[in-house]
């Protein structure tokens, strides 16, 4: 018998995103399993297993400067499935996307960390975490 899959989604749309903040989600689709779960607004707890986590990140930025996204789980800073992105000259939109494999040996906190050297508006995150079968 195949067990049924768990997956979810989450997301955030038109916000203003902090220098140095976790970034807010809200449930797109909600995983009926309880392995990927939503604790608060920023931080999603994940069962042990390998997923498949993609997401993507854009905002307006008011000025030249940079934008940084950057993933945490089990324990650590994870720089390697991070998003940067820099502009040249005045106002400009900046995004990025990333998919990945982690494995989760034990039950996890996962978040993203925004970092920008200017003010950002118009902030959007699309995540998606599917956990794989063994």
């Amino acid at each position: 018998m195949v067990p049924n899959d768990a997956a979810a989604s989450f997301l955030n749309y038109g916000a203003q995103f902090q220098n140095a903040a976790l970034i807010p989600m809200g449930v797109g689709v909600a995983d009926p399993s309880g392995n990927i779960m939503l604790t608060d607004p920023t931080r999603i707890t994940l069962a042990p297993g390998t997923y498949f986590i993609s997401y993507e990140v854009s905002a307006l930025l008011t000025e030249s400067g940079f934008m940084q996204v950057t993933p945490y789980y089990n324990s650590a800073v994870h720089i390697e499935y991070g998003i940067y992105f820099m502009t040249g000259a005045g106002r400009s939109s900046a995004f990025g996307a990333v998919s990945f494999l982690i494995e989760v040996p034990s039950q996890t906190v996962f978040n993203l960390t925004f970092n920008s050297s200017v003010t950002t508006t118009e902030g959007t995150l699309t995540l998606v975490i599917h956990k794989m079968r063994r």
